[in-house]
């Protein structure tokens, strides 16, 4: 039988689902200082209109299986995480060709408790636009395939009160299929680009649960190819080269307001130019703000606000302007099941075409864990898109994890 929920120490920018069960955790295959925890997930899900057109409207079955493992080494001085996933997709209907899924992540922090503190990353994503936190906007709602990855390397240096951290990172995104834009069926590889960016943070600090910073970010996007002949017909905004560079400069603060409440934002100045002298600059005010409040120890919320230039997968509004909020809610219904809910809400802007297209998406799921290997996983999700590329989509998806 399930058991009754109960209250626990907790940060409250920390999801309810990440929380320590110990009753519902499989122990772990421990191999000298790494502990490995093998899953396989298989699931089933409905879309009502695979391609998120309402010119194009077909619906289709999704079958998947995922076997995965994630590694952690978690010592006084150090942690490395790595996770490693496989996949296979095959769609009923026949409406989109079957694929294969990879995803390949890892995170290493270094000089822990010290005051020089390393840290590196690197992300490998094939057919897999899967993310777990809140994400505004730009996602993919058609079977597009998609090849990614990147890393991250910086560094956090302590000086007194003062902490200095710099970091760089560089990315590559690479389509593969045909995308629908209304009537009209193209290759999207032309939209085959690099990120590359650079942030420098100089926070300043006298408590534990308060710093004040300013940070310097620049990004870079470099296009790789041309408009092809097929897709003429596509509006000029995303026809274009939108090669060009990011530069914005914010000043923010971070807190703990009570035990139950923190945040996080900052405001600044943001300039995004392009490479054509045919697309107009962008200056906009840029901002980003998180608010995470537990009304009770077993309910959080998370209010994001946010306006910056888009760097998701999506091929059509990388390196725009997008400005939007999010609400994400968890309750923990039963210690054993865990409730939630997201709403988003986004707009995109492009130089003088003002708001080019707005997306709202609201996703209700929920996750029952059977035992501590068993798991059920539940979720609906209700999409729609307006302006240049409109389209609407629901889906329903129901999956079940095994844990060794």
């Amino acid at each position: 039988m399930a058991a009754g929920a109960s209250a626990q120490d907790f940060d409250p920018r920390t999801r309810i689902e990440d929380r320590a069960r110990p009753e519902f955790a499989s122990p772990p295959i421990t191999i000298g200082a790494f502990e490995l925890v093998p899953q396989v997930e298989a699931g089933v899900e409905y879309v009502d209109n695979l391609f998120a057109s309402d010119l194009l409207d077909v619906d289709d079955v999704i079958i998947s299986v995922k076997p995965s493992v994630s590694v952690t080494d978690r010592r006084p001085d150090r942690e490395i995480r790595l996770n490693l996933a496989t996949g296979y997709q095959t769609f009923l209907d026949g409406n989109a060709d079957d694929r294969f899924q990879l995803l390949a992540s890892t995170r290493l922090r270094f000089g822990l408790g010290t005051s020089t503190r390393p840290f590196a990353g690197a992300e490998v994503r094939l057919n897999d636009s899967s993310q777990s936190q809140v994400t505004v906007g730009g996602n993919i709602n058609q079977p597009l395939r998609a090849f990614t990855y990147g890393a991250n390397a910086g560094v956090a240096q302590d000086i007194g009160s003062f902490t200095l951290e710099g970091e760089g990172r560089i990315a590559r995104n690479q389509y593969d299929g045909e995308y629908i834009f209304r009537d009209q069926v193209f290759d999207v590889g032309f939209r085959d680009n690099m990120l590359y960016q650079g942030r420098g943070r100089v926070s300043y600090s006298t408590r534990p649960d308060q710093r004040l910073y300013v940070e310097g970010r620049y990004g870079r996007f470099e296009y790789d190819g041309t408009l092809p002949a097929a897709a003429l017909t596509l509006p000029e905004v995303f026809a274009a080269d939108r090669s060009g560079d990011n530069l914005a400069v914010v000043g923010g603060i971070q807190f703990q307001a009570t035990e139950l409440l923190s945040f996080d934002g900052n405001v600044g100045f943001s300039r995004l130019t392009y490479d054509d002298p045919s697309q107009p600059a962008i200056e906009a005010v840029s901002f980003e703000a998180n608010a995470y409040y537990s009304p009770t120890r077993l309910t959080r919320f998370q209010l994001q606000a946010r306006r910056s230039v888009d760097e998701t997968i999506n091929p059509l509004f990388s390196n725009l302007l997008s400005t939007g909020v999010a609400l994400r809610g968890e309750h923990e219904l039963r210690r054993n099941l865990i409730l939630r809910s997201d709403l988003e809400y986004v707009e995109f802007s492009a130089g003088d075409l003002g708001n080019i297209g707005d997306e709202f998406r609201a996703v209700i799921g929920a996750i029952y864990y059977v035992s501590p290997r068993v798991s059920l996983n539940f979720r609906g999700e209700t999409f729609r898109r307006q302006g240049l590329s409109e389209g609407n989509q629901k889906r329903a998806m129901v999956s079940a994890a095994y844990t060794f």
